[in-house]
């Protein structure tokens, strides 16, 4: 199915009559039509032997001038099909919303998709800097997560307090047309993080997706499910009730052709077949076999590793010399964020404006980090 066909199926064909969104009613189709027209493309790409580039801006990054993602302009000369974000620090810092929303708008104001991260604090644990990176490795036993997942509890209420403060950003996302390719609770399969190794993952991701989808109604999801590398015991972690939308692995290997790369694929098809696959987070940019063998939809590089020569000793195993991430961003098969085909570019902007944006565009940025 072409992008045409694709743009029909979704509904998309009437985008250029739309009124300006003036009403709820408007805006539902708007926000329905556009994640229908999103999977659908990010469906397709395999078939035409594409893959949409991808970077991460970290939360420490939304307030700077130059990002990540200007960093990768000013590597290849182009911008990043997908932009990744984070959505720690959006319950605890109120303004860091605000930056989070403009860096979302801006990018699919261009006609690009964004993808937001939730590194979520422990919400039984003290976080004494009300949100940071260390909250979210705070250690949960079995028990208490079975506490969090019932309805009446104490820790119950601590989390959808959570959830549903988060949440308030996601609307503001919603209400003015964009839609996030939504990645909780990743790296399940991996001890780090407060719900990793648990046996009741699936259930916290239902849940979670039973209180934003459902209570919430927030329709401007895209579900995305990551596992840490080839997590041959993925099948433990995988949510039983709300299936993914798209599926994916989170790659930190010192190979870029490692074979865990195609492992991770198999081990996600076997539980999702025929949705789509991504690399949601490499620290590595892939070889091209890698891409031409796995197909994915879109590969995610992680932004302070775009180039090794960032790292405080030089000696980052996962690090990416600076001529091989231009050389990824201009494979064939790789797209960037002015090379999305225009129809698709419309739909995804369609409604969506940033008149005073909080960075400066094309920065010009310093070749070096200290």
């Amino acid at each position: 199915m072409r992008l045409s066909a694709i743009l029909i199926a979704a509904g998309l064909t009437a985008f250029s009559a739309l009124p300006a969104i003036g009403g709820a009613k408007d805006l539902a189709l708007d926000i329905k039509g556009k994640r229908a027209a999103i999977i659908s493309y990010l469906a397709d790409l395999p078939s035409q032997r594409k893959t949409l580039s991808g970077t991460q801006v970290n939360e420490y990054e939304v307030y700077i001038d130059c990002t990540s993602a200007d960093r990768l302009k000013e590597i290849s000369g182009r911008r990043p099909a997908v932009l990744g974000l984070e959505m720690m620090n959006a319950i605890a810092y109120p303004p860091y919303s605000n930056y989070l929303i403009d860096r979302a708008l801006t990018q699919t104001q261009a006609g690009g998709l964004v993808t937001i991260s939730w590194h979520a604090r422990n919400p039984v644990e003290v976080c004494q800097r009300g949100e940071y990176f260390e909250c979210s490795q705070k250690a949960m036993s079995a028990e208490t997560l079975r506490a969090v997942l019932t309805p009446g509890t104490r820790e119950y209420q601590l989390w959808a307090d959570d959830v549903h403060a988060m949440a308030k950003t996601l609307h503001a996302l919603r209400d003015k047309g964009v839609v996030v390719l939504f990645r909780p609770y990743h790296e399940m399969n991996g001890g780090w993080f407060w719900w990793g190794k648990q046996d009741a993952m699936g259930e916290l991701w239902d849940a979670l997706y039973e209180e934003l989808t459902v209570k919430e109604k927030l329709d401007n999801l895209i579900w995305v499910f990551s596992i840490d590398r080839e997590a041959p015991d993925a099948a433990k972690y995988f949510p039983k009730k709300h299936k993914p939308d798209i599926v994916g692995t989170d790659m930190y290997e010192p190979d870029a052709a490692s074979w865990k790369f195609p492992a991770a694929k198999t081990n996600l098809a076997k539980l999702a077949p025929n949705t789509p696959f991504v690399i949601s987070e490499t620290g590595l940019a892939p070889t091209q076999k890698v891409l031409d063998d796995l197909n994915p939809s879109y590969v995610l590089l992680w932004g302070d590793m775009l180039n090794i020569g960032w790292s405080k000793d030089g000696n980052c195993q996962f690090c990416n010399k600076p001529e091989a991430v231009a050389a990824f961003m201009k494979l064939p098969r790789v797209l960037s964020l002015g090379e999305l085909p225009p129809a698709f570019r419309a739909a995804v902007s369609a409604h969506v404006t940033n008149p005073a944006p909080l960075h400066k565009p094309n920065p010009i940025c310093p070749s070096k980090l200290h």
